[in-house]
């Protein structure tokens, strides 16, 4: 779709900019009913286009950068996380209550909301049980290592919020970009036909406006 709107607007440009400044053309063009004031509706959709196609590849590659950002705070938090899960596992190896308490089984979650949920439950359970924080001291897990893994997690929280408001600014303006190409086609289209008959016998002022007439 981007492509398609790219070569839109180039080809938009073209027809509209040499209809407006091309003197013989717009003479042309006016007895078929495209005044001054009608070409000046076309510059103003390509225009509009043209600024919210610039809008709609600024706000995607702000959500590219925010999804980059989200994996490696993931993957940075990981470095801590796995290491006391592991310690974790081996310290309350005998401890149905708090195994279950910090959802010591099974395989981590991969979904990056439920990986979120799931590692926010183990350190906050942990942090508020004093008895199960004396266990992880004994292999070497203080509080503040344990607050520090606590802290990471919260910085991919904060990170997906970030990820989750780009998302959305990225397809308002994906929407938006789209709807405004759609006008601007449908008044390219009807242009190029009527100007098809205003210059047919002048190919030299068809090519102008990027129209090539079959040889």
């Amino acid at each position: 779709m981007s492509k398609e709107i790219d070569t839109l607007i180039s080809k938009a440009s073209v027809a509209i900019t040499n209809g407006i400044q091309q003197e013989p053309i717009a003479a042309l063009l006016l007895q078929f009913g495209y005044t001054p004031e009608r070409l000046a509706v076309g510059e103003g959709l390509l225009n509009t286009t043209e600024e919210l196609n610039r809008l709609q590849i600024k706000e995607d590659g702000e959500q590219k950068e925010a999804t980059s950002v989200l994996k490696q705070s993931i993957k940075k938090a990981n470095t801590v996380y796995v290491p006391h899960l592991k310690i974790a596992r081996i310290a309350f190896k005998n401890d149905t209550n708090l195994s279950t308490q910090l959802e010591l089984r099974g395989e981590r979650k991969q979904r990056q909301s439920a990986w979120l949920q799931q590692t926010k439950v183990f350190y906050n359970n942990l942090l508020s049980n004093p008895d199960a924080l004396e266990k992880m001291a004994a292999y070497g897990q203080s509080n503040e290592k344990l607050e520090a893994g606590l802290q990471l997690v919260l910085a991919v929280d904060a990170q997906l919020a970030v990820r989750k408001k780009e998302m959305g600014e990225a397809q308002n303006a994906t929407e938006t970009r789209d709807a405004a190409a759609d006008e601007l086609q449908e008044w390219y289209s009807d242009y190029i036909e009527i100007a098809r008959i205003a210059l047919a016998d002048h190919p030299q002022y068809l090519e102008m406006l990027g129209i090539i007439s079959p040889s």
